[in-house]
């Protein structure tokens, strides 16, 4: 409520003030009080005035604050805004045995718990996870056998989401290898110059025989050095044992003092070294 305060004019009473809008008496010695009501009608008419003005600027700002509150929310944009991630890889097995399962597994941090990673062998996206969910501890796996030996160059790349960049790891080397199996106890029978017959097989994970000419087996050493003796060398031959076939080296042991030794070969793109003993008297 206004409360409009008033000057009386000497012939006009006393006039009543602090008081909500009070009407003057209207009864005085030569005046009727008709000029107390006229000045109090303008002084409410500007005070209201005055209001009516003053609610432009606030009816201004609630509608401000209106279309703000109504205004969509929205997630961050794209771009280089959003905070960074690193993607760790590991291999459940390394070496990994030909056809035998291997299991590769990215580590988001921080977890994003959405988004996919991208597991990559050199260039080529890895059989089957070219697109594996990310789950909300930030992992994400991929499973694969590869059928042969050989070495892989492997990366994962996450995707990145609405509120996470994206971001690749650093290579992983995956080596798979053959499994080697020695025939025998290959043996010098007498003393130095005798003929050692060392025979070998190369198996895959689930125990099948690969050994043939496809897979070509190297000697690469000998330890210790026979010296002057001549060590091993050259290729493996290969031969069948009835149905079963293997790598077959002769060691010509002349010069070689007595002991045991251990011959190191290669086999084709395998990239591990695999060892078999043989002993001279």
């Amino acid at each position: 409520m206004t409360t409009i305060r008033t000057r009386p004019y000497p012939d006009d009473g006393a006039a009543v003030t602090g008081r909500a809008a009070t009407m003057p008496p209207i009864t005085g010695p030569g005046r009727p009080g008709q000029a107390s009501r006229t000045r109090l009608c303008l002084a409410v008419a500007a005070a209201g005035g005055l209001l009516a003005a003053g609610t432009i600027p606030l009816a201004a700002a609630a509608a401000a604050s209106a279309t703000a509150d109504r205004a969509p929310h929205r997630e961050p944009a794209l771009g280089s805004a959003r905070p960074g991630t690193a993607t760790t890889l590991t291999s459940g097995a390394n070496p990994s045995t030909a056809g035998g399962p291997v299991t590769y597994a990215a580590t988001v941090r921080p977890a994003p718990g959405g988004g996919t990673v991208a597991f990559t062998g050199g260039t080529a996206p890895v059989p089957g996870c070219g697109a594996q969910p990310v789950d909300n501890a930030g992992t994400a796996t991929c499973q694969v056998a590869y059928p042969g030996a050989g070495a892989h160059a492997i990366t994962a790349a996450y995707s990145g989401d609405a509120r996470h960049a994206a971001s690749t790891s650093a290579a992983l080397t995956q080596h798979v290898a053959y499994r080697m199996q020695l025939l025998g106890s290959p043996a010098a029978s007498g003393t130095s110059g005798s003929a050692v017959l060392v025979r070998v097989v190369m198996l895959d994970a689930a125990g099948t025989n690969v050994s043939g000419p496809g897979i070509a087996v190297t000697v690469t050493g000998v330890s210790p050095s026979p010296s002057p003796a001549t060590a091993p060398h050259g290729t493996l031959t290969v031969v069948n044992l009835g149905l079963w076939p293997c790598y077959q080296l002769n060691i010509d042991t002349a010069g070689y003092p007595a002991g045991s030794y251990t011959v190191s070969f290669a086999a084709g793109s395998d990239p591990t070294t695999h060892t078999a003993q043989f002993v001279v008297p």
